[in-house]
């Protein structure tokens, strides 16, 4: 079963990031920026499309460097005093709109060494860019320096000729800018506000999660149930809630109806199209499984563990022609993925295999530790013509050669005893 990783609430990710807030060092390169845009990306002009891609290159060297000063000057922070006043009764007047201004930057300033990593990544990959008006979204899967892949949205609104930050997500931890700010905002805005002790018990309940006290982290889930939170943080509440709730598996009824009540107030919102995915995979409901992995698709693209899902559900339902599609789509989006060739060598036709696998074996990078793992699926499924072909492959890639002897002698001891099994059937 796929289980997605645990979602971390905001002020945890800052408790626990602190020992990560360094000065990168200066013969780093700066990360790499890339588009390829999902099929279902809406088509936009290119000139735009160049200039947004500069103001993220741009962006991302500003927080490579450590510049405090030029990020406080690439956020708009006035929209986001508006985010966390929206639904409000009453609006505080100008004189406090900008000493919660102050407020906001003067914090973001002391906490930008925590909150760095956040931001940083090594390369981006841009999935698609959505323009209304003189607001932009740019949706990207992007890699940090261990490699891990996250997915994650900037949303930038024009002011006159600039371009400026109005939010910010990492989709795969669930951290998003605004939430931290109107945590804090929401208290010193709102009527009733947010006691500190249940802002502390949104910390206590990501740190929780991420040290795997689920007990705990239910506990707290279930206390701030009973408080009647601000409006405003309903989503990163549920997006907490759903994050605990899955990590049980006598609480399916409870993170169903979890999910379904975010759905209603986040829609759209990619967290939920991955839960959902995730949790009707793990019902065996393989009709929703890839009803949800395609909407979460055409919306920010997927990740390994989605197309391994509905790989799995069309090999369930029987659909040979959606699995082949499905493979070639894992196998493109993730050519160096043992497990998306492994898939595709199986969704298709007998006589193409070797002439469609063998040139993705041959770029696949690095190549010695998948090679040996294609060869062990080959070995492990008994597939001698699987097997023949990734040993080509491991001689013309010049493997090691005790490396390639020890398959070779694997490979002879499955041609032999399928030989003896169909002397023996005669």
């Amino acid at each position: 079963m796929h289980r997605l990783p645990p979602l971390l609430t905001v002020l945890a990710l800052i408790f626990h990031l602190t020992s990560h807030a360094q000065e990168p060092a200066r013969e780093d390169s700066p990360p790499k920026i890339r588009v390829s845009l999902l099929k279902e990306a809406p088509v936009i002009d290119p000139a735009r499309q160049a200039e947004l891609i500069t103001w993220l290159s741009t962006f991302q060297e500003t927080i490579y460097r450590m510049r405090i000063r030029d990020y406080l000057q690439v956020v708009d922070w006035d929209a986001l005093i508006e985010a966390s006043l929206a639904g409000e009764d009453t609006q505080p007047s100008d004189a406090t709109k900008l000493k919660m201004k102050r407020g906001l930057i003067l914090t973001n300033e002391r906490m930008f060494p925590v909150i760095r990593p956040v931001f940083q990544f090594q390369d981006a990959e841009i999935r698609r860019i959505d323009l209304d008006g003189d607001k932009a979204l740019i949706i990207a899967r992007v890699h940090d320096e261990d490699n891990a892949e996250s997915k994650v949205r900037w949303w930038l609104r024009r002011r006159g000729e600039k371009w400026m930050l109005t939010d910010f997500e990492n989709i795969s931890v669930s951290i998003r800018l605004s939430s931290a700010l109107q945590m804090g905002m929401q208290a010193a805005a709102s009527k009733e506000g947010l006691k500190m002790e249940n802002s502390a018990k949104f910390a206590q309940m990501g740190i929780a999660l991420q040290d795997g006290d689920l007990d705990k982290a239910l506990s707290l889930v279930k206390e701030l149930e009973a408080v009647k939170l601000p409006a405003v943080l309903g989503e990163v509440f549920l997006l907490s809630k759903v994050a605990v709730l899955s990590q049980f598996d006598d609480k399916k009824e409870e993170l169903d109806k979890a999910l379904t009540d975010l759905e209603k107030i986040a829609p759209t919102s990619p967290v939920l199209l991955m839960m959902r995915t995730a949790f009707c995979y793990e019902a065996e409901d393989y009709k929703n499984t890839v009803a949800w992995g395609r909407k979460l698709g055409a919306s920010i693209g997927h990740d390994e563990d989605t197309w391994s899902m509905m790989a799995d559900a069309f090999i369930e339902l029987k659909e040979g022609n959606e699995l082949l599609a499905t493979a070639e789509g894992w196998a493109a989006d993730y050519p160096n993925s043992v497990e998306a060739l492994w898939t595709l060598w199986g969704a298709l036709p007998e006589d193409q295999r070797e002439a469609r696998i063998k040139p993705l074996l041959e770029q696949i990078t690095p190549a010695e530790e998948p090679l040996t793992e294609f060869a062990t699926n080959a070995s492990v499924e008994e597939d001698a013509a699987a097997f023949k072909l990734v040993l080509s492959v491991m001689q013309s890639r010049k493997l090691p050669p005790d490396t390639v002897k020890e398959y070779q002698s694997e490979y002879q001891e499955l041609l032999d005893a399928q030989k003896k099994a169909s002397k023996d059937k005669k």
